[in-house]
């Protein structure tokens, strides 16, 4: 019962949050996005009209068809991109803000498990970033409807839909050291110095053949390439990067959870 406690607990103290309200703003503007360069790209003239933006638009969707297969797939490369930022972001607020606003001291010295509350907000991060995925998959069919893309099939938005979840998985997954890498620091700036930094190791190791061992670049391989309704749901991956990302998020936890145990309620 204190664990459903600790998990209510949690979540109660999202309702008045501005920083989700903002996260939901900022991952539909994404949406809008895309869908505005897709249009652009539909429309040649409109690409001279808007000048850079066109010239952005015409890149994003470079190689891309004019179509549902091609406009899922921009959608899951943004996803595999924002997703591991996103992640991040919302592990960082969620541990971090216990000791910007003071309160680590009071949750710490509560007469119940300490490992309770790192469950329950990896489980809030992951609600919350499962409410960005519904989002996601109702704006992207939304915008894709008005732009009355041609190709559409239920199995290939099926497909994407299936794809993007797995993406989001480990997303989740590699960004879980955020979790210890904000308690240890005490605040935001380290978690998020993390992410960024991990934005530029991805890319680096994206170009070499070192990329299935990276745990960020296992997510942009997961995107895969493009795809038609009979491709798999989910690119293959070898047991190497399945074990490099279930490692990633295991040392994530274990250490967030060893360094509550391990801390003092003066923090």
């Amino acid at each position: 019962m204190k664990a459903l406690d600790a998990l209510l607990c949690e979540f109660l103290k999202l309702r008045r949050s501005v920083v989700i309200r903002v996260s939901f703003a900022a991952w539909a503007a994404g949406i809008f996005f895309i869908a505005f360069f897709m249009w652009i790209v539909m429309n040649p003239g409109a690409a001279a009209t808007f000048g850079l933006i066109g010239d952005k638009a015409s890149f994003t969707f470079g190689g891309e068809g004019k179509d549902w297969a091609g406009y899922l797939h921009v959608n899951l490369m943004l996803g595999a991109v924002l997703g591991v930022l996103f992640s991040s972001i919302i592990l960082a607020w969620i541990f971090g803000r216990e000791y910007v606003e003071g309160t680590a001291k009071n949750f710490l010295a509560l007469p119940i498990g300490r490992w309770t509350f790192v469950a329950a907000k990896v489980v809030v991060a992951a609600c919350w970033l499962a409410a960005l995925l519904l989002l996601t998959i109702a704006g992207t069919w939304l915008a894709g409807t008005l732009l009355a893309l041609p190709g559409w099939s239920p199995a290939l938005f099926g497909l994407a839909t299936a794809r993007l979840l797995f993406i989001s998985l480990m997303s989740f997954f590699v960004a879980l050291p955020v979790a210890w890498i904000a308690e240890a620091t005490r605040g935001y700036f380290g978690p998020m110095g993390y992410a960024i930094g991990t934005m530029f190791v991805a890319n680096f190791f994206s170009h070499t053949g070192w990329a299935p061992w990276c745990p960020w670049t296992i997510v942009l391989l997961a995107a895969g390439p493009g795809f038609d309704a009979a491709a798999t749901s989910a690119p293959s991956l070898g047991w190497g990067s399945w074990l490099v990302v279930t490692a990633t998020a295991a040392l994530g936890i274990v250490l967030a959870i060893f360094h509550v145990e391990r801390a003092d309620n003066a923090q």
